[in-house]
């Protein structure tokens, strides 16, 4: 019983460095996708996107144009981070005190 308690316990310490694209995935179906998915308002395309350096994506997220803003406030910089390996599909080592964030 300890023993699966521990493992659980692990599991669950774990589990937000595993989710990493996966969550950046999501997070842009659901914030980004409308605009960047058809080239609304002249936004890249996604093999745009995917074509960046993750850096280039965290600073777009960080300062964006007048129109992302409302889109980008509520992103944590984790959030960004997921976005970006997302996309590229390049892993983000450890940095600022975020943890790796491994591309899938």
């Amino acid at each position: 019983m300890k023993l699966s308690a521990l493992v659980l316990g692990f599991a669950v310490l774990a589990a937000p460095a595993f989710a990493g694209p996966t969550e950046g995935g999501a997070i842009f179906e659901t914030k980004c996708m409308m605009c960047h998915g058809s080239g609304v308002a002249n936004a890249p395309l996604v093999d745009k996107l995917a074509a960046l350096d993750n850096q280039k994506i965290i600073d777009a997220l960080t300062t964006p144009i007048p129109m992302m803003a409302g889109v980008t406030s509520t992103l944590s910089d984790e959030d960004k981070r997921n976005i970006a390996v997302f996309l590229t599909k390049k892993s983000l080592p450890a940095a600022g005190g975020l943890p790796e964030v491994k591309a899938q």
